[in-house]
């Protein structure tokens, strides 16, 4: 990988991390005569060198808290719905729904009844996810840094011996 390129990736992972930093300096926004104005405290430099500084690395550590192959979400009446139809299917073995040996029923998809709402949630449930995991990387980012640093540590000393 080039210098660009790890600039570049660099920067990319920064301007995905704003939002959550932005949403975490808002926590002490004041309002003065010339505007809305962040006043620096411990908390916002702890917030801004957490997101400057750790989080490009920590979100390259901790990939699979952004996978999007992660745990689908799945509604009850989906899931019965899946149980109906492998019910259906395991009853009736020799005596198909439709001449052609179609085992699926052909009036099941035209009720309202069999919808769902699985495939639209998902996207946002992985949308909150990873915003929740950006939120928890940019407030804790360095104390995992200097937890993984201590690790390495640790494990370099055992080396030694």
């Amino acid at each position: 990988m080039t210098k660009w390129q790890k600039a570049w990736r660099y920067l990319l992972t920064l301007l995905k991390g704003v939002v959550i930093m932005l949403l975490l300096l808002t926590w002490d926004l004041k309002r003065t005569k010339t505007g809305w104005t962040v006043p620096i405290t411990y908390f916002t430099t702890w917030i801004f060198l957490s997101w400057l500084v750790c989080y490009p690395a920590l979100r390259n550590k901790y990939q699979s808290l952004y996978s999007k192959n992660g745990e689908r979400f799945e509604t009850y009446k989906h899931r019965a719905l899946n149980m109906h139809r492998q019910d259906i299917g395991n009853s009736h073995v020799n005596r198909r729904w439709t001449p052609n040996g179609v085992a699926a029923n052909p009036w099941e998809y035209t009720t309202g009844t069999t919808q769902s709402t699985d495939e639209i949630l998902n996207p946002v449930l992985v949308f909150a996810e990873h915003l929740w995991a950006t939120f928890l990387l940019i407030l804790f980012g360095p104390l995992l840094a200097v937890l993984a640093g201590v690790m390495k540590l640790v494990a370099w000393l055992q080396r030694g011996r």
